[in-house]
């Protein structure tokens, strides 16, 4: 996913939040990889224990949907206290975060329309995808087409809205401070509404389509990380004090979201419809309770060893990666015609190698194309660091 990534020689980097969004990366892949190469082959149902694990895994995208908010709000904090207009900012952010995004993302718009071209992929390219409104406010097509996108998009919309709203609380005159909290306060509370106001849904793969993958059901995730930037700014005593404890409710509380998440597993989840308000909280509890987790994490302290270069590298390459991992995986599966009939340990071998590939690809990538595109915003934007107060 497309959260802010900085070059160790810009600025040091926080072990805890690499550890974050790298075992968020992971999960993501491994998932994927269950779900294509087992699943998408008849070799596994999607069913019992395994069905239980797969649906865990939805809490990766939280933890990068409230880390890209974190560190957003960090960078956005620091520019608007430096002074200056709120345009000159929020220009300054804009452009920094499509230089960042746009062109890798519109790169893997087109190899994902040429895979779907030539039959290696499924779902029918729309130009809906070139302005994240493929999932805005409605759930995806299906098949899908760019399957992964959808959270990718969220992270656009929030980079263009969350300018906007700090700009209107500007005009009624709040300072800095009021404003970030204000802003976050309404990214979280808008659409929490908003999804205890739709229809129970039937099952778990009706809430993933049509509430978890649509922007405005789920844009509260990055407002965690907002007001998490925010606390991080302006309450330092709380952002302290009692970590452990925090992360220990921050655990429970997420615990408790992928508790509800997988209930809808059950085929009695139809008819539980008065405990929908409950299951539109499951994004709820995993954001919040990642917000809990991060004072913790922050402060968590590394020494350099191969570990924490490998989690550095993974966590540098993370978006390039989360693009990459998909259209590698329809060519394996081509490559190899992979099915039910395929060796377990056929299929093991190919899906180390197929690992081995998207990061490999992910970091050419990252330093033949991303880095240089992102490298020429620095000749006409001003920096603002994103790493925790």
């Amino acid at each position: 996913m497309n959260d802010t990534n900085r070059s160790p020689a810009v600025t040091q980097r926080n072990a805890g939040l690499d550890y974050l969004r790298s075992a968020a990366i992971l999960i993501v892949l491994a998932n994927h990889a269950f779900l294509t190469l087992y699943v998408g082959t008849a070799r596994v149902k999607f069913e019992g224990f395994a069905a239980a694990v797969s649906a865990c895994a939805v809490i990766a995208i939280e933890w990068l949907f409230v880390l890209s908010g974190f560190l957003i709000g960090a960078m956005m904090i620091r520019s608007f206290e430096r002074g200056g207009s709120w345009w000159n900012s929020a220009r300054d952010f804009w452009l920094r975060r499509w230089f960042r995004t746009l062109p890798n993302y519109w790169l893997f718009v087109g190899i994902n329309a040429l895979l779907v071209s030539v039959g290696l992929a499924t779902g029918k390219f729309e130009f809906s995808f070139v302005f994240f409104s493929q999932n805005l406010a409605w759930a995806e097509a299906a098949p899908h087409f760019f399957g992964e996108s959808w959270s990718l998009a969220l992270d656009e919309w929030f980079y263009l809205v969350m300018p906007l709203l700090i700009g209107l609380f500007f005009l009624a005159k709040a300072s800095t401070r009021a404003a970030f909290f204000l802003s976050a306060s309404a990214l979280i509370l808008l659409p929490t509404l908003a999804r205890m106001f739709q229809h129970p849904v039937q099952d778990i793969f009706v809430w993933d389509a049509q509430i978890r993958r649509v922007t405005v059901f789920h844009l509260d995730a990055t407002g965690w990380g907002v007001m998490a930037a925010a606390l991080n700014r302006w309450h330092h005593e709380w952002w302290r004090s009692g970590q452990i404890g925090k992360l220990a409710l921050g655990l429970m509380l997420m615990a408790s979201g992928l508790f509800l998440v997988v209930s809808l597993l059950s085929p009695e989840a139809s008819s539980y419809a008065l405990l929908w308000v409950t299951w539109s909280l499951a994004i709820t509890l995993q954001a919040f309770g990642t917000l809990l987790c991060l004072p913790w994490l922050t402060g968590l302290r590394q020494q350099p060893s191969v570990t924490t270069r490998l989690v550095e590298r993974i966590s540098l390459y993370s978006y390039s990666i989360y693009l990459v991992h998909f259209p590698m995986l329809f060519l394996v599966i081509h490559a190899f015609e992979l099915g039910v009939q395929t060796n377990s340990s056929v299929l093991f071998a190919v899906m180390g190698l197929w690992l081995v590939c998207t990061l490999v690809v992910s970091a050419l990538i990252n330093v033949t194309f991303e880095q240089p595109i992102s490298n020429l915003r620095e000749r006409f934007t001003q920096r603002s660091d994103a790493s925790p107060f």
